[in-house]
């Protein structure tokens, strides 16, 4: 029963953290973030922090290994099922369960891939994203080359991803089903059209 007791206050006080991080992070560049001004504002002590976190950019690389490791699993999920179904409401649908991801975890994306956000974590993500793209909505690709291919998918994830980031930043603009229909008609038909996937 004590380690369940510690268990819940290890995640509180990570919990804390990671929302007093985010907090700070829609004011100023983490590189401009203390950790003092952190723990002062999730009300924890700082050695409470240091039994956790190396510092400020190892709570930061440990949100985003969670956040990347969600959307991908997330991405997959939507990809394995338009493996079965790829007409064009199972491929918004599943951009729809996509959006509603980064909507459930819109406190740290929004602020991540906002303009004070980390730039690592938008290549991280779509180095991750690529070989799920690559795979499910490109396919074969008609023997183009490799390079075009890439090119191809870093515009595209880079436009669905600001569009996402858009949506997050201006709520009530459009739905989740219309947002994931405008990444459907600019993302995945375009790809597959130039590719003849």
């Amino acid at each position: 029963m004590e380690g369940k007791r510690e268990d819940r206050r290890i995640r509180r006080t990570k919990r804390l953290l990671i929302q007093a991080l985010t907090k700070l992070m829609q004011q100023k560049q983490v590189n401009e973030i203390t950790v003092k001004e952190l723990t002062d504002l999730a009300d924890i002590n700082r050695g409470t922090f240091y039994l956790h976190f190396r510092d400020i950019y190892d709570l930061l690389e440990r949100i985003e290994d969670e956040l990347l490791d969600g959307m991908a699993e997330c991405v997959e999920s939507c990809m394995k099922r338009l493996r079965k179904d790829s007409g064009k409401l199972s491929c918004i649908a599943a951009c729809k369960d996509v959006v509603l991801y980064y909507e459930r975890n819109k406190s740290y994306i929004s602020v991540l891939l906002g303009e004070g956000g980390d730039a690592a974590f938008v290549h991280r993500l779509k180095d991750r994203l690529k070989p799920l793209w690559r795979t499910y909505v490109v396919g074969a690709a008609a023997g183009r080359p490799e390079e075009e291919i890439d090119y191809l998918l870093e515009y595209t994830l880079a436009g669905s991803l600001f569009m996402i980031s858009r949506w997050l930043s201006d709520p009530g603009t459009l739905s989740a089903w219309q947002l994931a229909h405008l990444v459907y008609d600019y993302s995945i038909k375009d790809v597959r059209e130039r590719f003849g996937a």
